[in-house]
């Protein structure tokens, strides 16, 4: 606490909220092209410091879906859900790294297959199960919950490739 009268400030609670912003890293293995990596998943408190940056209109828009409600979204609201993809990806990935301007031990997002970036968007959004059976139906395209499933779990296979 930097304030003498040990009062926390805002610096303080961001501070413990980002030490807190990503889960341990866990080895993936993406669905198209077979390949493992090294990445971390977002917590709450990682999204709670992202949404804290957007427009009001966008959280409000964002917390509507929440409620059954299907906003309307504008093409800068887009462009900027865009670029929260495109930063989450580039801290998630731990090894390989992700980056626009790769270097020699970087991975180009460009190079992930379609299915391979789907896929790891829907795992760092919770919504693929850690269930080994699950990374078939994504591949169909088909949902897939066993009963007593929850959604917040990821496909991690221990796959040695």
């Amino acid at each position: 606490m930097d304030k003498p009268n040990g009062i926390a400030s805002a610096a303080d609670f961001r501070q413990l909220a980002e030490s807190s912003a990503w889960a341990k890293p866990e080895r993936v293995v993406l669905p198209k092209s077979g390949f493992a990596v090294i990445v971390r998943r977002p917590t709450k408190f990682y999204w709670a410091l992202r949404r804290s940056g957007w427009q009001e209109e966008l959280r409000e828009k964002i917390d509507s879906i929440g409620m059954g409600l299907k906003p309307e979204f504008s093409n800068n609201d887009l462009l900027e859900l865009a670029r929260e993809d495109q930063r989450m990806l580039s801290e998630a990935f731990v090894e390989s790294k992700l980056s626009l301007h790769p270097g020699p031990d970087d991975i180009d997002p460009n190079w992930l297959p379609e299915e391979d970036a789907q896929f790891i968007l829907k795992y760092l959004r919770g919504q693929v199960l850690a269930s080994g059976q699950d990374l078939d139906a994504f591949r169909r395209g088909k949902p897939f919950n066993p009963e007593g499933s929850s959604a917040d779990g990821a496909i991690v296979r221990e796959d040695s490739h």
